[in-house]
């Protein structure tokens, strides 16, 4: 059964999502945050890649292992779940030959050919030659990873130039390779067919590898044109249980493309800058907000009263201020204005600010003594309420490539840890 397990990360300001479904070895996900009151959905973001499936970004899983996601925009002091859906997919690769290549498929005797051979429509065709002497050519592809008890699926769209039988199947492998059951679905073919052939995979299984055969043997004027040969898997959904992000009294203002910037914004700020200052950012003030008109006012000939021509108005604008203690502090605040890419800014629901994107335009920083030494520094930051940036987010703190360099000085020591891309999503890295 497929899983999606909603974690709260308090410290973070985060909701981690680790997701199993390697019951149907589902190759990408499609994860969304729920309303439970409204219904409204909210596509979760990605991390670094995206898989593309009719113009829906989904993250990309390795045979339906399990994966983590981190949702770095869950709004706060609210009660929300998640759903994951994974569609039919492809697993194999080269499915309809479009490349014009033969790779990955092969035959297993030498004797027999394979090659692409187009339609006047551009239409590629893989086409299986028989010598004429050999009984049931035999052609396979490459090994995928499968999962004990996944369903999987292979059809094959075939036609030939005289009538042959011809069968369509998957072998189950062992990690070593040992092959542990293997069958499939024959046909008789002369015009164009669709072979169709599926199978849970037996215990142990770590590998399932496509196969093609042709019945009897084939004379050598035959030839089997396959203009698609897909591996699939079965759909499949998981929804969470409910979670809450509590605030913890403090906003966040976050970059939701880069979440290692992300940074704490507290209320509480002793302004006297004798004391020795404590360490954070804070919050001084939102500025009276905006709502720019699209309207225009035309006068009419004959007519005393004009006619407005109008459009929704505009989102609000406004000005947020907020406060470094320190060095440090007024660093992690430009590197999270750098980039200069929209960013999320969240306060507790007692305020009644609603969570918003916001586009920030030429800024200021100001010192407050003319002791430049002391460290508080005050940032005026003009900004436009704005659409969430599109694209996925590149990685978590803590669960990304290039944190791992906190623990191995190199890449090789890396390598040496034997850590893969899953275990660094799962933050087994540090």
């Amino acid at each position: 059964m497929s899983t999606i397990t909603a974690t709260a990360d308090n410290a973070k300001s985060q909701v981690r999502l680790d997701l199993d479904f390697s019951d149907i070895d589902a190759p990408y996900v499609l994860v969304n945050r729920v309303d439970p009151i409204t219904g409204a959905t909210t596509q979760v973001r990605g991390h670094g890649g995206s898989v593309a499936v009719g113009g829906t970004a989904y993250a990309p899983m390795q045979a339906g292992y399990k994966a983590v996601l981190y949702d770095t925009e869950a709004p706060l002091d609210s009660s929300f779940y998640y759903t994951a859906t994974a569609p039919v997919g492809a697993l194999n690769v080269n499915t309809d030959f479009s490349g014009g290549w033969t790779n990955p498929w092969y035959t297993t005797n030498q004797v027999n050919t394979i090659r692409i051979t187009t339609d006047t429509a551009g239409v590629n065709y893989l086409s299986f030659n028989s010598d004429g002497a050999t009984s049931s050519p035999f052609m396979r592809a490459e090994d995928i990873p499968a999962t004990p008890g996944a369903t999987l699926t292979i059809t094959g769209v075939v036609s030939t130039n005289g009538a042959n039988g011809v069968t369509v199947g998957l072998d189950f492998l062992d990690a070593n390779g040992v092959q542990l059951a293997g069958a499939g679905s024959a046909a008789t073919v002369s015009s164009t067919t669709t072979i169709t052939y599926s199978a849970v995979a037996p215990a142990n299984t770590a590998f399932a590898r496509p196969f093609v055969i042709l019945g009897g043997t084939p004379g050598a004027a035959l030839i089997a044109s396959f203009s698609s040969i897909v591996v699939s898997n079965a759909a499949g959904s998981a929804t969470s249980g409910g979670v809450t992000l509590p605030s913890l009294g403090a906003c966040q203002l976050k970059d939701p493309l880069r979440p290692g910037n992300n940074v704490r914004v507290d209320f509480c700020f002793d302004p006297n800058p004798l004391c020795v200052p404590s360490e954070g950012i804070f919050f001084q003030s939102i500025d009276v907000e905006q709502q720019a008109a699209n309207a225009a006012v035309f006068n009419i000939n004959n007519q005393a009263n004009p006619t407005v021509v109008s459009k929704e108005r505009s989102a609000p604008s406004s000005t947020l201020t907020l406060v470094s203690r320190t060095f440090a502090d007024r660093d992690r605040l430009i590197a999270l204005l750098q980039p200069g890419s929209p960013l999320l800014f969240q306060v507790p629901d007692e305020y009644g600010v609603p969570d918003q994107h916001m586009s920030v335009s030429s800024y200021s920083r100001s010192r407050v003594l003319p002791d430049h030494r002391f460290p508080i520094r005050v940032f005026s930051l003009p900004y436009q309420v704005v659409s969430a940036p599109g694209g996925p987010m590149q990685g978590t703190v803590g669960a990304r490539w290039q944190d791992t360099c906190n623990r191995y000085a190199t890449w090789g020591l890396v390598n040496a840890a034997g850590l893969t891309w899953i275990q660094i999503l799962d933050g087994l890295a540090g």
